[in-house]
């Protein structure tokens, strides 16, 4: 456990951890955009190419890109739920970093 000898140590460290949580969500976030983009993007080309061969309207085919964004809207709601967690991780942290800052300084009066 570390200890801090001020106030301003203490408050310092629990700013960095915030913004270091607060950097993997947004990045998260971030990459389930670039993912859903790149998957559309994906679809679209498969769906062109189908059309170009003429096999666009054909069931077997418009059954195997519905798989496909079936499987993407899973994966976007596994991973949406994943980011979930990680913000009921931060707000948890953030009740832990107070719990933290007033212990500290109950400490520091009762030593005064």
């Amino acid at each position: 456990m570390v200890t801090y000898r001020t106030l301003a140590e203490l408050e310092d460290a629990h700013d960095h951890e915030r913004r270091t949580a607060r950097l993997r969500i947004e990045s998260a976030d971030q990459y389930i955009g670039l993912y859903r983009s790149r998957i559309d993007q994906v679809g679209e080309a498969f769906h062109r190419l189908g059309a170009h061969a003429g096999v666009a309207d054909d069931p077997s085919f418009r059954q195997e890109l519905q798989r496909l964004a079936d499987t993407v809207n899973q994966n976007i709601t596994h991973a949406g739920h994943a980011v979930g967690e990680l913000d009921d991780e931060y707000y948890a942290m953030i009740r832990q970093q107070d719990e933290q800052r007033d212990r500290f300084l109950a400490e520091r009066a009762d030593t005064d």
